[in-house]
């Protein structure tokens, strides 16, 4: 006997739309923050957070927390066109939570992944953090997190070329491919 779904509460479906929100907010505010941008006085590592903190950020961190933000940025478009689409359609389940909750960390994990892919000459790239765009390298990034199914099975394709088997072991539990 099998359970039927059970639609979002509306009390969840505020809390979600809520989360969405100051999530969105977060990723913007976070990734102006920390884009690479000329400032008088060679002040280009400088990051000032909510007038309160202030630290230093060489090239490479700075690209690593621009693909984390990026990553996540894009696995937001994913998750709220996605929210909005089955709560439009009245058929958001309450099932479906930590999807929604889980999706951007998924999409920022996969970014980074492309970004080292990338960065370790992989797919494509040369030379050092301070000859990236950060224009790519987010795009890159959050395209990785909007698409993550596709980037996952590019790196899966990618990665099963790179270490191709001519005779793969015989195991005795054979695993089927889902």
């Amino acid at each position: 006997m099998t359970e039927e779904p059970t639609l979002m509460s509306k009390g969840r479906i505020l809390a979600f739309g809520i989360y969405m929100i100051v999530l969105s907010l977060l990723l913007i505010y976070g990734l102006a923050k920390i884009w690479p941008a000329k400032m008088p006085g060679g002040l280009e590592g400088n990051i000032y957070l909510f007038g309160k903190w202030h630290f230093y950020l060489w090239p490479e961190p700075r690209y690593l927390l621009i693909v984390t933000f990026t990553g996540a940025l894009g696995s937001f478009i994913h998750l709220a066109t996605s929210f909005a689409d089955f709560l439009g359609n009245r058929q958001l389940y309450g099932s479906w939570g930590w999807w929604y909750i889980l999706r951007p960390f998924i999409g920022t994990a996969l970014a980074i992944l492309m970004y080292f892919a990338v960065r370790g000459g992989l797919i494509a790239s040369s030379g050092g953090a301070d000859s990236l765009s950060p224009y790519g390298v987010a795009a890159i990034a959050g395209m990785a997190g909007l698409f993550s199914k596709q980037a996952t099975d590019k790196l899966r394709e990618v990665f099963e070329d790179l270490f191709k088997t001519t005779r793969p072991p015989d195991r005795s539990d054979k695993l089927t491919n889902q």
